[in-house]
């Protein structure tokens, strides 16, 4: 019933992300998803893809200068031409691996009116760029605790973009872990924007580990989201405590069910 998709940006990292795409199907998840994928060739991850028969749920526009402070583009109003940049690669990459989703990242820069009208323009040259494909946009608030000075922070103002920029194809990436830090009350909010989420992703909170500890109980969410309708992955996105395969006793049990 439940179905999980494995973040390669955090699982598995102590090998290559095509080795990790191989333990993913091994170790019962149903998907994967990826962060920043760029330093392999497309068409070998592909290649690996196809002979596990995984599909792909996101991927994610690059960050940009990480040593200046770059936490994603879309939203800066001096980084337009970059951002287009990383859409433009983004979009190539996930046509090769048949990415379901695009994650495009607004990055670090003030609450202005000019920031705002910057990252919904970026959106829609997304969208208008991937409108005859099966690829869809997603933005994630992110917290403030993780990641100082983001400009996307609240479900609330991810709808209101979401609806300026006017597009089925653009949606919320739902992580429970940062809203949980940035807002709580996560199932109301959850089950209010259901018809604008796009992705779930989890992770156990403060920690940001395991789903099987810490402030969120996810025997208790997990089955809650399905009931409220959503019916796709859940992407598993945390920093296992040890070994990746030590941690996925929390899988286990849903798998159970």
């Amino acid at each position: 019933m439940y179905k999980f998709s494995a973040n390669l940006g955090l699982l598995w990292n102590e090998i290559s992300q095509i080795d990790a795409i191989y333990k993913a199907k091994d170790n019962g998840f149903d998907a994967v998803e990826f962060q920043f994928p760029y330093q392999y060739d497309a068409k070998q991850i592909k290649k690996a893809l196809d002979e596990v028969n995984l599909p792909v749920m996101g991927i994610n526009t690059v960050k940009g200068n990480v040593e200046e402070g770059d936490n994603g583009l879309l939203a800066v109003p001096t980084r337009t031409s970059e951002a287009r940049d990383a859409i433009l690669q983004a979009f190539e990459y996930a046509k090769v691996i048949k990415s379901k989703n695009i994650h495009t990242m607004a990055g670090v820069t003030d609450l202005s009116t000019k920031s705002l009208v910057t990252f919904i323009d970026n959106l829609k040259f997304a969208k208008d760029l991937i409108r005859d494909s099966d690829i869809n946009l997603v933005i994630e608030p992110l917290n403030l605790n993780d990641n100082p000075g983001y400009f996307l922070t609240k479900v609330e103002q991810a709808k209101e973009i979401c609806e300026l920029v006017g597009s089925d194809t653009v949606k919320i990436m739902f992580d429970f872990y940062h809203i949980q830090i940035n807002q709580g009350d996560v199932l109301k909010r959850f089950k209010d924007h259901l018809p604008f989420i796009g992705h779930v992703q989890i992770a156990s909170v403060q920690d940001r580990a395991e789903p099987d500890s810490g402030e969120l109980d996810f025997k208790y969410i997990i089955p809650e989201i399905y009931k409220s309708g959503y019916n796709s992955m859940i992407g598993a996105e945390y920093k296992p405590k040890t070994t990746t395969e030590a941690g996925l006793t929390w899988m286990e049990k849903f798998k159970d069910i």
